[in-house]
């Protein structure tokens, strides 16, 4: 439990860190950088390293898009896409007896989730004057639930929720996960509506939509973790990876964050938290 407090400490500092210097070259390098580490614990999870080509191809993919999403090169960014996606192919071509349609199929489906759902990151933040405390709801949406199921599970848990896909997984954590996400939702909205009023900005919080929202990231937060947990289970692979000490690989972090941003981002689409 030390290991995995220290872990996640480090990692909010870094994240925090990044969150800070977002209007530099940091914030898309720091994407990147995630994004390129998830990508390769997929691939390595579904032995796929020893396409050299296709690997190269994929992290392309994950390293290119937020530097064209962050300067606003959208219009070269269909073209950047295909060309990394077609080195997967050609290596598909060159070793077709050995580079099987699964791996191929997983490793392209990885790069456009892992890398449009991040990248949503920076749309998110540019959405209007609240765009960074969007970033952080994105964030603490799959991390907050993450631990709340967590914490909830192990004091009260004791009716499995999906025993042959996640055996630790509970009725209970599930319902702490939802209640965390909507109080903690509610009290960032809160804490931020008052930093805003203090700088002479009057801003009224819709909290049942900020509730709401956290109720949902929540929900979705699930199916990215049974999901990551699914692929473990098949590949018969405790951890995506060790780069987080206690946690995992990076994948073990971000698989709930890959379903809550476009969650969160379709939300605010259609629904506003503040007036």
């Amino acid at each position: 439990m030390a290991v995995r407090l220290i872990s996640s400490f480090v990692g909010i500092a870094l994240a925090l860190a990044v969150l800070f210097l977002n209007q530099t070259f940091l914030f898309p390098l720091a994407l990147a950088g995630v994004i390129s580490v998830i990508l390769s614990e997929l691939v390595k999870a579904v032995e796929g390293t020893a396409f050299r080509v296709a690997t190269v191809g994929i992290l392309l993919y994950g390293i290119v898009t937020p530097f064209l999403e962050f300067y606003s090169l959208q219009a070269y960014l269909p073209f950047a896409q295909f060309l990394c996606l077609l080195l997967v192919f050609i290596e598909f071509l060159r070793n077709s007896k050995t580079f099987h349609v699964e791996q191929i199929a997983f490793m392209m489906m990885s790069a456009v989730l892992v890398t449009n759902s991040l990248c949503l990151l920076i749309a998110l933040k540019q959405m209007g004057a609240h765009g960074m405390l969007y970033v952080v709801l994105a964030l603490c949406g799959g991390w907050i639930a993450d631990s709340g199921a967590y914490f909830a599970g192990v004091s009260l848990g004791k009716h499995k929720l999906c025993p042959e896909i996640s055996p630790k997984k509970t009725v209970e954590g599930f319902i702490g996960g939802i209640l965390s996400n909507m109080i903690v939702f509610g009290l960032i909205c809160l804490v931020y509506a008052m930093i805003r009023r203090n700088g002479g900005m009057e801003l009224q919080v819709e909290y049942f939509s900020a509730t709401l929202l956290g109720a949902v990231c929540a929900l979705v937060s699930v199916v990215g973790d049974l999901c990551a947990s699914v692929v473990k289970r098949q590949k018969g692979i405790k951890d995506y990876g060790s780069i987080m000490p206690g946690h995992g690989g990076l994948m073990d972090r971000f698989d709930s964050v890959l379903f809550v941003v476009p969650a969160l981002y379709g939300f605010l689409t259609f629904f506003s938290i503040f007036e």
